[in-house]
């Protein structure tokens, strides 16, 4: 094999080697995307929809409604997470450009309070229909049930310094 041969070869090998490699970074790229919160919180929310089945003790028609309840709210309450997100991106963009206004900036966050105020009437709408479904015993049940459900998503807390709130000025 003479050398020019041997430079081609070796060319060849380090060309697919980059191909490689870049297939390799651009496969960990796109997986790097990790969707277990998602999946996670999911099914959080599924366990909390069979405890609520559970403890409220629900006849199937109940189940189905609740389903549709709750399908209804997080279908609603995403469409409307997505919009207050590019709300705030396009906020930030006018707040951090050169010679912003400041009116058009108070407008963007006028509109971000207005859709999370809207997320708020979609919780109370989700709760009314609840209640409307519950019977009595359920709905005494169900007030206990909310503490827990509430307890269970509180973050937990970190190990803070700072003094309660009543001893702050």
């Amino acid at each position: 094999m003479d050398i020019y041969s041997r430079n081609k070869f070796l060319l060849r090998i380090i060309a697919v080697l980059i191909l490689l490699n870049v297939f390799s970074i651009g496969f960990l790229w796109w997986q790097r995307k990790d969707p277990t919160p998602d999946k996670q919180n999911k099914r959080d929310m599924e366990k909390i929809a069979h405890e609520i089945k559970d403890k409220l003790k629900l006849n199937n028609a109940q189940e189905i409604e609740l389903k549709n309840i709750r399908q209804d709210f997080f279908r609603r309450e995403d469409s409307l997470s997505k919009i207050i997100k590019e709300q705030r991106d396009s906020m930030n963009v006018a707040m951090f450009k050169v010679g912003a206004d400041t009116m058009e900036v108070y407008q963007y966050a006028r509109i971000v309070v207005e859709n999370e105020y809207q997320m708020e009437l979609y919780r109370i709408a989700q709760a009314q229909q609840l209640k409307d479904m519950c019977t009595d015993e359920q709905l005494k049940k169900l007030q206990d049930l909310v503490m827990e459900i509430r307890d269970y998503f509180k973050p937990e807390k970190k190990n803070d310094e700072r003094p309660p709130e009543k001893n702050r000025k």
